[in-house]
């Protein structure tokens, strides 16, 4: 087989791929995008499982790469109102009150992808393929791949965003330190009775976290996303019961997400499910290579960032390359330090914010409820702190 070099090839056909691919070729960099799977199509009625909170960080990355209006709107779902409850208290965020369009935005997984497919279509300086990475080594300031399809190619900048069980970090003998919640994260989508008033609500219990995030209606019928971080035990009998007895399960627990007024609930698909984890690679960068999205790091989603965090990887390490200076090559390890340095701040402060509001609501925790109750009432109380809190969410205080 005939070899060929590129300037960069990423690892891993999925959001964080595909918009990083789209980033560097629009910044002039020749890429090959390897595992690109196509974006499932639109289902005949409803919505996909797996959707996603979008930040305005993510949401403006995703204009620029000229993404984000090709998402049909019947598909979007802006939040304009977040309540956070636990111990009889509450915590209240209004786009209004923090001056700003929405707090975040609720999309369709695939819609997202299919807006990516057709940009990609059009970018000239990305090649794409099915075929996954199976070998690579290196060999002075290259990496030699080997292509599931039996190709050949050279790269000075290997790119994994390859998910949590990266082939790239492994061959780039990047450690991993990792640590399981002991809670599965099981989602599903419900009909609702009334409108959720584009509202998206959350609670802490002895069975986990309950997230309902609202998605726009289709038919005239109201539809909320549920995200419950389940104990392991609980979210087992969950996918028992099935998807119509996990609405059920979600009604009881109404009340303490302060909304009553979304039942009777039903159930309007099939239910997934996956291990919580907590896992960041010692680094993110090494000779040549670069983490980004899982396979860099992987956060509770309580506060809903995961995809967020990945996007702005991608942005983050698009930007440095683009801003090089003339004598480094896009994989120079000056070039790559650079965006190490940009990512550290927020990826380390998401993992210890996520991860200390599991530790801080855990079962064995309830004796801290009055202290947890006086915190969040008092946060709801402080506005300067809800201004910083919403603005370091929407990623913006970051990247700048």
């Amino acid at each position: 087989m005939t070899s060929r070099t590129t300037q960069a090839v990423i690892a891993g056909g999925g959001i964080v791929g595909k918009a990083l691919a789209l980033a560097l070729a629009q910044g002039g960099v020749q890429v090959l995008l390897c595992g690109a799977r196509p974006a499932a199509p639109t289902p005949a009625a409803g919505y996909g499982q797996r959707v996603y909170a979008i930040n305005a960080a993510s949401r403006h990355f995703l204009d620029g790469l000229r993404v984000w209006a090709q998402i049909p709107a019947e598909r979007v779902q802006s939040v304009e109102r977040m309540r956070i409850a636990a111990d009889g208290a509450e915590l209240v965020f209004t786009a209004y009150a923090q001056g700003v369009e929405a707090l975040a935005w609720i999309a369709e997984s695939d819609a997202i992808e299919r807006a990516l497919d057709l940009a990609l279509q059009f970018e000239r300086g990305v090649s794409s393929t099915p075929a996954s990475l199976e070998q690579a080594t290196r060999d002075g300031a290259l990496w030699n791949l080997q292509l599931a399809d039996g190709r050949h190619t050279s790269t000075g900048l290997l790119l994994g965003a390859d998910g949590r069980a990266s082939r790239v970090r492994d061959w780039a003998g990047i450690g991993l330190r990792s640590k399981a919640y002991g809670q599965t994260g099981v989602v599903c989508n419900l009909h609702c009775a009334a409108s959720h008033g584009a509202t998206a609500f959350q609670t802490f219990t002895q069975d986990g976290v309950i997230a309902l995030l609202p998605l726009a209606a289709q038919g005239g019928q109201s539809q909320v996303s549920l995200v419950w971080s389940a104990p392991d035990a609980l979210a087992a009998q969950l996918q028992a019961d099935g998807a119509q007895r996990l609405a059920a399960r979600v009604q009881e627990a109404l009340t303490l997400l302060g909304a009553e007024h979304l039942g009777p609930l039903k159930a309007a698909g099939e239910l997934g499910a996956w291990p919580l984890v907590l896992q960041r690679a010692h680094h993110l960068v090494g000779e040549g290579v670069a983490l980004l999205g899982d396979a860099a790091h992987v956060v509770h989603p309580l506060a809903g960032h995961g995809l967020n965090l990945g996007l702005q990887d991608a942005q983050a390490l698009a930007a440095v390359v683009k801003a090089r200076a003339s004598s480094e090559g896009v994989g120079d390890a000056r070039v790559l330090r650079r965006y190490a340095r940009a990512r550290a701040e927020q990826v380390l402060a998401l993992e210890l914010a996520t991860d200390g509001l599991h530790r801080l609501y855990a079962p064995g925790m309830q004796w801290l409820a009055p202290l947890r109750a006086l915190g969040l009432a008092g946060t709801n109380h402080l506005a300067p702190l809800k201004r910083w809190l919403a603005g370091y969410a929407s990623g913006l205080a970051v990247l700048g």
